[in-house]
């Protein structure tokens, strides 16, 4: 069995803040036993707020609070505790490289030796744009606890990219996001967008057979209302445990990976794999055929 557990943060865009909550949730899981705690999208330095219009200002203090994955000042505390306390961490930042001007949106996992690896996120937004550059790649990070695959947010809305990170031989599909559902800090809430965030993360669990775990914010935050909902999903595409629309804090379970992934292989799994027709899916890899007269 492994405890993992998941955050729901109220947001903020103070690095230092954002800092000491990482660590005190990272001290609260550790306590509970947890191996493996997701936050949400940004976390470390919080989504950009008034991320729907060109900002110069918004921009600015975006690239300023960037860091590198290697040698960024918060990264290493962030390191140091999951060291410490023994513990898988995901966490997600503004992540800057050598080349002037470029940042990406980043989900970095550490972990008790260190640093594992990071996922820069593939779909991004045509607003999100004008912050990050986009990624390329899916990565897969092999752990004691099983092999993490990691998106981030919109990513999920696409099943070829949980499908991409299943057949890459994922058994935990892990998105931080910052999910909203509504723009300004007053309703009205769209009460669908709650209801996506639930419907893509319990298909995406299904449909690959995997355990699926997400992290969002919660409450009003940079111009919008984010729906909270933090939650661990099983293979089968139930919710074991979720923070609500509500309350920020942890989602915890204990839960054994192999054995959820094995029950769901048993109704339907290996067929999702096995009786893929690749060949003929010309559409999505943009080969596509004449339309027919009917």
């Amino acid at each position: 069995m492994t405890v993992i557990a998941t955050a729901a943060l109220k947001g903020s865009n103070d690095v230092e803040l954002n800092t000491k909550n990482h660590l005190k949730l990272i001290d609260e899981a550790a306590d509970a036993g947890a191996r493996l705690l997701v936050f949400p999208e940004i976390s470390l330095q919080g989504y950009p707020p008034n991320f729907s219009t060109f900002n110069p200002s918004r921009l600015r203090s975006t690239f300023e609070s960037a860091e590198r994955v290697d040698d960024g000042p918060h990264v290493k505390i962030i390191e140091r505790r999951a060291r410490e306390r023994e513990i898988y961490v995901v966490y997600g930042l503004n992540e800057k490289e050598d080349s002037p001007g470029v940042i990406y949106n980043t989900a970095v996992l550490t972990g008790p030796q260190g640093f594992v690896g990071k996922y820069r996120k593939v779909h991004v937004g045509i607003t999100e744009q004008l912050t990050w550059r986009k990624g390329n790649d899916w990565p897969v990070f092999q752990t004691p606890l099983g092999r993490i695959g990691i998106q981030i947010c919109y990513d999920k809305k696409w099943p070829e990219s949980s499908r991409e990170l299943a057949l890459r031989g994922a058994d935990i599909l892990v998105t931080p996001t910052a999910w909203f559902s509504s723009f300004g800090d007053a309703g009205p809430e769209d009460t669908q967008m709650a209801e996506h965030y639930e419907l893509y993360d319990r298909v995406r669990a299904v449909e690959n057979a995997r355990w699926f775990i997400s992290s969002n914010y919660v409450g009003s935050f940079g111009g919008a209302q984010f729906v909270g909902m933090s939650q661990i999903v099983d293979p089968m595409g139930r919710i074991v445990q979720s923070t609500g629309q509500l309350d920020s804090g942890l989602a915890i379970a204990d839960v054994d990976i192999a054995d959820g992934i094995l029950n769901a292989h048993s109704m339907q799994g290996p067929r999702l794999v096995r009786d893929r027709m690749p060949a003929t899916y010309r559409a999505s890899s943009g080969l596509i055929p004449p339309a027919v007269d009917g």
